[in-house]
């Protein structure tokens, strides 16, 4: 082809330089030249030559049907069918033209003159020089390559698409050759096999070592599998690398065979499935969580279709996952609670989560049940909101213990309230004192100003019992165990209480006491009636000693003025029911004082027995000393019991007027008998009776009259 081609360049040439060939030699070469330009349009190449010293440019016939110029012309014509944006490196390549590099070859745009047409050119020629050196001529061909140009774009288009994808996805593409059992990897599956090219051999084994040990016989088995009938492999396995981390990949191909089946190749792409698997293994630790839950946790669309039940909700519903998925969930939600359900999914459908509240739901016997609901959006891979996840935590039997822990607190500050007490708590380690509301009413002091400190309470104690307090209450904290401090306080409002601070002190695991319990109670009350107590003993010690010294006088003056024993014990034993008459009565008020005419009723009911029959009373209501209604107890006593032996009340129809007036300091008493035997004259014999009367009272006034004795008497209140 090469001696065909140039013998039109040569006519080309000798038609430039006038010369003439021979008939025979012309005939030939035009034949030859009108096929050499019939395969230059096909090829779509335009011969060219280029004079220097005329600046002349012949070209190839074909020129006008791929370029539209004619074939012959100035060559400073030629750069203006160049892009402008080409022309530069057009002109540089022509200027770097020697003897030593005569040759060139550049790509560049050009646009037909007549058509208007863009496309590639290749112009591969050379440059021809004399004998010194300078250029004279340059000859060569322009040919189309706008479709190589094109091709080669795509190919980069989709060499680029490709690695972007596989950048992307992670993955890239291998070739095996089972006659040479070899591997061609591309450098992004070195890469993401973390492969170092100088030391891949592209054998099998080399690719083995790559991939972890615990997985390369199944690696072997599938490739193996390949090559038996099936034309496709895949399989996961881990790499090889260095630290903690793993790393999975994903190997897919296909086998190529001959027409009888023999492999001849395979081919195929790695993925790296890394996050994939992780994701699997999260969700998959995740769906067992959810499995095993205690709560129940359920997925549900946003028209309230169920799709998802876990073993909690199968506890807590008593439905199965059968029975629920596919169900709506309008199924648990009682007939006062659809509203609340409608909300949820409303706020759900924004995209927002409706925080933990407890609520009611139904169980599957019917029975309501308290739970403790959160529903938080379930988004798809848009970021949409397709669903809702609830989590719902049965909290009937917390319920039930919040209750009664109310009710007993409630009982606890009732029972505080009345015992007059309150509750605090002391932590050793931060030195902070905790008060319930009573201890504020206990102490007078305002909740609304804080917890008072521990210096502010000292300083309440009553002074002459502060260091006492404090050095007990040190000494409890130290020694640990239960403990009771007694002492007085001084609140806001000037009054003073006695407290009892009782409680138990907390200790740790090393038995270091680090806080303290208990109670403070208003003790005052107890106080006052100990010291009461106490004063009532030692009242009581006197008055026995003085009653046992009355009763050792009366016996002494009653044995004296008996003429024999029998009369001496009745007299005695009159006397002292007498005394312990008054002492009764005086017990029965606490020894604070009796009525005269209760006094009075005792002393001389035992002596009739129409008591209002035989006695007239009149005076106004006196209470008396312990000491003053203890002597006129005796007087009546010695008065009835003369009258019942000797006077009125001795005779059916006897009486006795009892009269008496009070001022605050003095009390004046008249006993006045009636109808009782004739009196001739005063009796000469004096007896202890007689005694006992003019020494119980300040004055005494006896007068003896026919029908009875009147007798007057005075006692200082």
């Amino acid at each position: 082809m090469r001696e065909l081609r140039w013998p039109s360049a040569t006519i080309m040439f000798d038609r430039q330089r006038n010369r003439a060939a021979s008939p025979k030699d012309g005939a030939w070469m035009q034949g030859e030249a009108s096929w050499a330009l019939r395969a230059l349009s096909v090829a779509r190449i335009v011969f060219y030559s280029i004079d220097c010293a005329t600046g002349f440019m012949l070209r190839s016939d074909n020129c006008m049907e791929i370029l539209g110029m004619p074939p012959a012309g100035p060559a400073a014509s030629w750069p203006l069918v160049i892009f402008p944006e080409d022309r530069a490196h057009y002109e540089l390549a022509r200027r770097s033209l020697s003897p030593q590099q005569p040759n060139f070859e550049i790509e560049y745009r050009v646009e037909n003159s007549k058509t208007g047409k863009q496309f590639w050119v290749l112009d591969r020629g050379a440059g021809e020089f004399d004998a010194e050196g300078r250029l004279t001529g340059i000859r060569g061909a322009i040919i189309d390559v706008s479709a190589r140009i094109s091709v080669e774009r795509e190919l980069r288009k989709a060499a680029r698409l490709r690695s972007v994808v596989f950048e992307a996805a992670r993955m890239a593409a291998w070739h095996f050759d089972v006659a040479a059992d070899r591997f061609t990897f591309t450098d992004e599956l070195l890469a993401l096999l973390e492969i170092d090219r100088r030391h891949f051999d592209g054998t099998p084994a080399a690719l083995e070592n790559a991939i972890h040990p615990d997985d390369r016989e199944a690696w072997r088995q599938a490739h193996d599998q390949a090559r038996t009938p099936g034309n496709r492999m895949e399989i996961e396995f881990r790499l090889l690398v260095p630290g903690p981390r793993t790393r999975w990949i994903l190997s897919r191909g296909e086998v190529v065979r001959r027409i009888d089946g023999v492999p001849l190749e395979s081919y195929g792409v790695m993925i790296d499935i890394t996050e994939r698997k992780a994701a699997e293994e999260a969700a998959a630790r995740l769906a067992a969580i959810v499995e095993s839950s205690e709560e129940a946790i359920i997925a549900k669309t946003l028209r309230g279709v169920i799709t998802s039940w876990n073993k909690g909700a199968e506890r807590l519903f008593g439905y199965t996952a059968e029975e629920m998925i596919g169900e709506s969930v309008w199924k648990l939600i009682p007939e006062d609670g659809e509203h609340e359900e409608i909300n949820i999914l409303n706020t759900v459908r924004t995209s927002q989560s409706v925080p933990s509240h407890e609520t009611v739901r139904l169980h599957r016997t019917g029975r309501r049940i308290h739970v403790a609901v959160s529903v938080s959006p379930i988004l798809n891979a848009q970021g949409m909101v397709v669903g809702a996840s609830t989590i719902a935590r049965d909290v009937t039997e917390r319920r039930r213990q919040t209750e009664l822990l109310t009710e007993n607190e409630a009982r606890m500050r009732l029972a505080l309230k009345s015992a007059r007490a309150g509750a605090w708590t002391f932590d050793l380690k931060r030195r902070e004192l905790h008060w319930s509301p009573e201890m504020f009413a206990l102490y007078g002091l305002d909740p609304a100003k804080g917890q008072p400190s521990r210096e502010m309470l000292a300083q309440r104690i009553s002074p002459a019992h502060r260091r006492r307090a404090r050095k007990e209450f040190a000494r409890a904290m130290l020694q640990g165990g239960s403990f009771t401090l007694e002492f007085p306080i001084n609140r806001p409002d000037g009054t003073e209480i006695w407290t009892a601070l009782a409680g138990d002190v907390i200790k740790d695991e090393n038995g270091k006491p680090v806080a303290a319990r208990g109670i403070d109670q208003d003790i005052t009350e107890r106080k006052n009636w100990e010291k009461r107590q106490a004063m009532l003993l030692r009242e009581l010690s006197h008055r026995v000693k003085n009653t046992l010294a009355v009763v050792q006088s009366v016996a002494r003056q009653t044995l004296r003025s008996s003429p024999s024993p029998r009369s001496f014990v009745d007299a005695f034993e009159g006397r002292i029911r007498s005394l312990a008459a008054s002492h009764s009565l005086l017990t029965e008020a606490d020894w604070g004082g009796a009525r005269l005419d209760t006094i009075i009723h005792h002393q001389v009911a035992a002596m009739v027995q129409d008591h209002d029959g035989r006695f007239r009373l009149k005076g106004p209501d006196v209470v008396l000393s312990a000491e003053v209604a203890t002597q006129i107890g005796l007087v009546l006593h010695e008065l009835a019991t003369n009258a019942a032996k000797y006077g009125s009340l001795s005779v059916p129809e006897g009486h006795v007027d009892i009269v008496w007036t009070a001022t605050r300091t003095r009390l004046c008493l008249m006993w006045r008998e009636h109808g009782g035997p004739k009196i001739a004259k005063k009796p000469e014999f004096t007896g202890f009776g007689t005694l006992l009367i003019t020494s119980s009272a300040q004055k005494v006034t006896q007068r003896f009259l026919r029908d009875g004795l009147v007798c007057k008497l005075e006692f200082a209140r």
